[in-house]
């Protein structure tokens, strides 16, 4: 492999770090461009949406108003009158037929189909649009319309003015309302039918000059997934063409907002996408453009920046090889030193010939091997701390440990085993006092290997949590050592990370034990909240205190209290003086 000179190196740093430089500007340039030509064709997709959606509110508003003002008419409730009479008279209904205002009126916009009066007993009064046609009371009956006759029967129940979604067989929406007479009971009902024309009108027609380029489109889909309006791309779109793009599926969920997704074409594309907020048609509204077309003029920078990011390389790379000529040699000298400090080889220090730049950073670079070697030397000290603290914890436990089952298990046993070889050698009546002594012993006995066994590992923090956990410790403490402990908690979570509740037990078991052996206090108060993801604790007691400048290294209580809290990444302070009691405040950090 041939070997790469200095000289090659440092053109090959200054070169890459010129390419990065170019890449990171370039592509800052390149994607600032990019998401702000996305954002105004976001805000050009949104603004058309909103003009559609608001269309298509205002549209059904306005024909909510129509049916309302057909509702309350004059000719409405005359037609009414004669559809509820048992036997119609033609000579009225040839009244009803001339000059009809209903029918100029429905006619006038372009927006219905049909007009439908339906009386209670079923007879239907029919005004047809844009010929304002009207049948006879014999053309039609609600029984000849399925539709109609469901329809109805919907608006009876809301007894209010709905809406019916356009439905694959039918593709006509219904509006509906009730007439109520003045004891407020449904008589008649009207019904308008709009064709899907008129919001294709409103959803469909495109040109390059509205906003929608060769590729945008606005449609409605509904709850189903299914259009609701043309496609520019496909006929017969309308309860044809299933979409189940993401935009879709985030407006169902109550959500607006702008994203790049596939359309039900599969083609990327920009998505402007909105619940229509229309009572009794679950809408959704959508704006696409093809994601290729609003790329365009994003491609164009691209290749400007492709050249000049050339233009540039080739410049650093010259003004690399000059340069790197003048500065070779104290920085191989520097090389070779850094890997001896990578061995771990700190005592290297460099002769300083230069008073330039160059001597500035091998100056910098023998104070730094210094540094070094000194926090690598603090680091094995504090190594060998925090392991002599560990070694002594534990041997404490251990010899704890040995002390309550010889001074405890050890006498309740040997006293069993005597009992029993007594009872062995007595009579009857003795022998039964012995063996119910015994059991009393070994009753007492399980209870102090149950007290050891829970001092090891707290069953109660798995059953209660940490709250009870530490209860019950100050509890049973102050029965043992004759010295009340209050202890405060307040909105301490029950959801804590296992390790931390054992941390936190383990820290307070401390604290308690060194208090009942060196305080000397006739009081303690132990008290724990939680704020602001931030568990607090406050230990305070009344005894003789120490003198917080004369621990020893060798107080492995305090060692062990500070270690464990730097663990779990909290902050402890201890605040003391000579007979003026102890108080113990730490602070840790949770998530939750």
């Amino acid at each position: 492999m041939k070997r790469i000179s200095i000289t090659e190196k440092l053109i090959l740093y200054f070169v890459s770090l010129g390419i990065v430089v170019i890449i990171i500007i370039g592509s800052f340039a390149y994607f600032s461009s990019k998401k702000a030509l996305l954002n105004r064709t976001f805000d050009q997709l949104t603004s058309l949406r909103l003009e559609k959606k608001n269309r298509i509110e205002q549209f059904f508003i306005d024909r909510d108003r129509d049916i309302n003002i057909i509702s309350k008419s004059d000719e409405c409730q005359k037609i009414i009158d004669v559809l509820n009479t048992e036997v119609s008279s033609s000579e009225k209904i040839n009244q009803l037929k001339k000059n009809s205002n209903l029918s100029k009126f429905i006619s006038s916009y372009g927006y219905y189909h049909n007009l439908y009066i339906i009386s209670q007993n079923d007879s239907v009064f029919t005004i047809r649009s844009p010929q304002s046609e009207i049948c006879n009371l014999s053309d039609l009956s609600i029984a000849s319309n399925q539709n109609l006759k469901n329809f109805c029967q919907a608006i009876h129940l809301s007894k209010k003015t709905i809406l019916q979604d356009i439905s694959k067989s039918n593709q006509l929406i219904y509006i509906g309302t009730p007439i109520l007479n003045k004891n407020k009971d449904i008589q008649a009902y009207v019904v308008l039918e709009i064709p899907v024309s008129a919001i294709n009108k409103i959803m469909f027609g495109y040109t390059e000059n509205n906003g929608l380029g060769k590729s945008g489109e606005t449609y409605l889909v509904g709850n189903d997934y299914l259009m609701r309006s043309n496609s520019r791309f496909k006929e017969n779109a309308i309860f044809n063409i299933k979409v189940n793009s993401k935009s879709v599926i985030n407006a169902l969920n109550g959500l607006t907002g702008c994203e790049i997704v596939k359309d039900y074409r599969n083609i990327s594309c920009l998505s402007s996408y909105s619940r229509v907020n229309i009572e009794g048609l679950n809408w959704f509204i959508l704006a696409e453009i093809n994601e290729d077309e609003a790329m365009i003029p994003v491609f164009a920078i691209r290749n400007s920046i492709l050249l000049i990011s050339i233009i540039i390389a080739s410049i650093v790379f010259l003004f690399a090889y000059f340069i790197s000529r003048k500065i070779t040699f104290p920085i191989k000298r520097l090389q070779k030193a850094s890997k001896e400090i990578g061995c771990g080889n700190y005592d290297i220090i460099l002769d300083i010939s230069t008073l330039d730049e160059i001597g500035m950073l091998t100056e910098s670079f023998n104070e730094m091997s210094s540094r070094l070697k000194k926090q690598c030397f603090e680091l094995e000290e504090e190594k060998s701390k925090r392991l002599s603290s560990l070694l002594d914890g534990q041997e404490m436990e251990r010899q704890r440990l040995s002390r309550d089952m010889h001074d405890s298990m050890g006498q309740s046993l040997l006293a069993v085993k005597i009992k029993l070889e007594h009872a062995r050698n007595s009579s009857y009546e003795k022998s039964q006092q012995l063996i119910t002594e015994t059991q009393e012993l070994l009753r007492t006995t399980i209870n102090e290997i149950k007290n050891i066994s829970n001092d090891l590992m707290p069953p109660v923090l798995d059953a209660f949590g940490l709250e009870q956990g530490l209860k019950t410790l100050c509890k049973n403490t102050a029965t043992n050592i004759n010295i009340p402990i209050e202890f405060i908690s307040n909105n301490i979570p029950d959801s804590l990370d296992q390790r931390l509740q054992i941390y936190l037990y383990r820290i307070s078991q401390e604290v308690i034990n060194n208090i009942s052996k060196h305080a000397a206090a006739s009081k303690v108060v132990f008290s724990i909240e939680y704020t602001e993801n931030t568990i607090l604790m406050n230990i305070i007691d009344n005894g003789k205190g120490f003198d917080l400048n004369n621990v020893h290294e060798k107080s492995n209580g305090i060692l062990n209290i500070k270690e464990r809290v730097k663990l779990l990444k909290g902050e402890c302070e201890f605040l003391s003086k000579p007979e003026n009691g102890t108080q113990i405040k730490i602070k840790i950090p949770i998530k939750i």
